[in-house]
């Protein structure tokens, strides 16, 4: 199937056929657009990933926990914010390596389904603010991890938000790592977003 943009993302039919291309459509599906709260365009100097990237929140970094959560990284850090970076990536397979980009994919369209979860990437028109009326699919880099890979699914909180979550996929080898993904609750431009959150939330809780 072709890669479409938002106003086809909007449209569940075209949603579903997008999964059913790649085999991940089933009778209860829940359907969600999350942004990738890592990314950062790739014509930025990587170097600056490291004073905004959240990945390794949690990951002990100098004997402090490594708080790379939206902010800046204290520039005596660096170094050590550099090592655990490479680290943590290292330990990637390539469907996480997707998962995980940091300056490819601004955000995902994303399928829960009983044994796992279908992931299609989303890239934005080259924009350097990801934003969802941008948004278009890159089927091709479509991954489904499945629930033997993967540890927990958790809807966090996040500081200062109050219509969106974050969506937290832990994997068994990346111990307490989970994706960077905000949640919105719902979205204009997403018909099928609050109903599905709410599913999941339930779900989940």
């Amino acid at each position: 199937m072709n890669n479409v943009k938002i106003d086809g993302i909007n449209d569940l039919n075209v949603v579903k056929d997008l999964f059913s291309s790649v085999n991940c459509l089933e009778e209860d599906n829940c359907f969600l657009v999350v942004l990738n709260r890592d990314y950062v365009p790739s014509s930025i100097d990587p170097s600056s990933t490291l004073k905004t990237n959240s990945t390794v929140t949690g990951t002990k970094v100098g004997g402090v926990a490594g708080g790379l959560v939206g902010g800046a990284v204290a520039s005596s850090f660096n170094s050590a914010v550099e090592k655990a970076v490479s680290e943590f990536e290292s330990k990637l397979n390539d469907k996480q390596k997707i998962v995980f980009s940091r300056n490819v994919y601004c955000g995902y369209l994303v399928n829960i389904v009983s044994n796992g979860v279908g992931i299609i990437p989303l890239v934005n028109s080259g924009q350097l603010i990801p934003k969802i009326k941008d948004f278009i699919t890159d089927i091709e880099n479509y991954v489904f991890m499945s629930n033997d890979e993967i540890e927990k699914i958790k809807i966090e909180k996040l500081p200062l938000h109050f219509s969106s979550r974050k969506l937290a996929i832990y994997f068994k080898n990346l111990g307490n790592v989970g994706t960077q993904w905000t949640l919105p609750m719902k979205h204009k431009l997403v018909s099928y977003q609050e109903e599905n959150y709410n599913k999941l939330a339930k779900k989940l809780s």
